[in-house]
């Protein structure tokens, strides 16, 4: 199991780089919005489900990436605070605490986008 772990947390790791990437490497041409508005609302949308203000941005792969970070990286944190429960019971905050920055990352990123990108 732990094998399994270590497998699902690299793989985390690696997305988070290519989200960081991405992020780095946005040309006007790949940025196709979908709804043109206050860059407040992307970011609202991002932060309560992260990746919808990339996909409102018109950037589905970043969506899907951040969707699916928001879902394993908070799971694995979990398992392992499960296995170090022993040791500290707050232990179990730390998933919330995970979610919470990684939405917030999200929000910002769909903000900024729909700011540069996609104003009405």
């Amino acid at each position: 199991m732990r094998v399994v772990l270590c497998a699902l947390l690299v793989i985390v790791a690696i997305v988070c780089v290519n989200v960081d990437s991405w992020a780095v490497s946005i040309r006007p041409e790949e940025v196709k919005c979908r709804l043109k508005g206050d860059p407040l609302l992307f970011g609202a949308a991002s932060f309560f489900v992260p990746g919808l203000g990339q996909f409102f941005n018109g950037q589905d792969g970043k969506g899907i990436t951040h969707l699916v970070v928001a879902i394993i990286l908070p799971a694995a944190v979990a398992y392992i605070a499960y296995i170090l429960v022993p040791i500290s019971p707050l232990a179990f905050a730390a998933p919330s605490l995970i979610y919470l920055v990684w939405a917030l990352y999200s929000a910002l990123d769909a903000y900024n986008i729909a700011a540069e990108y996609c104003k009405a």
